[in-house]
């Protein structure tokens, strides 16, 4: 490509952070006025009804970050990673996105830690219901 490491170091921040900023316009969970309209779409596409989101984990390839702690990031696949967790809609539109768990980190946990969960609990989504994994719950 050309191009000097410490320059493609600078891109990848600032186009990071230049992402990290459009997170919210683009990362976000329904509003009440939408939430029949998303639990129509799964119910057509698998017939599970109320359902508003499906969650998912995914393991970010990583370098080992080094240090006294860097094993917690390796994996049970023997690699270092993140942990992320992500929920979509019926359309694959992104409601939520958390990214900052070890890889050694087990899925429950991220789902058991994450704001969408607590908001659950809270009431903030009656009659609805998220599609995992029985290991997420």
């Amino acid at each position: 490509m050309g191009m000097h490491e410490s320059t493609a170091c600078r891109v990848i921040a600032r186009v990071s952070r230049i992402l990290a900023g459009l997170y919210k316009n683009f990362v976000k969970l329904p509003q009440p006025e939408e939430i029949v309209h998303i639990q129509t779409e799964f119910y057509q596409i698998a017939k599970f009804p109320r359902v508003i989101g499906a969650v998912d984990g995914t393991h970010m390839k990583i370098q080992s970050p080094g240090g006294d702690d860097a094993e917690v990031f390796r994996n049970r696949k023997g690699w270092f990673s993140i942990n992320t967790q992500i929920i979509c809609d019926a359309n694959l539109n992104l409601l939520d996105v958390v990214a900052r768990w070890p890889g050694s980190t087990h899925d429950n946990t991220i789902f058991n830690n994450c704001v969408v969960r607590r908001k659950f609990e809270q009431g903030n989504f009656p009659n609805c219901i998220l599609l995992g994994m029985s290991l997420f719950f």
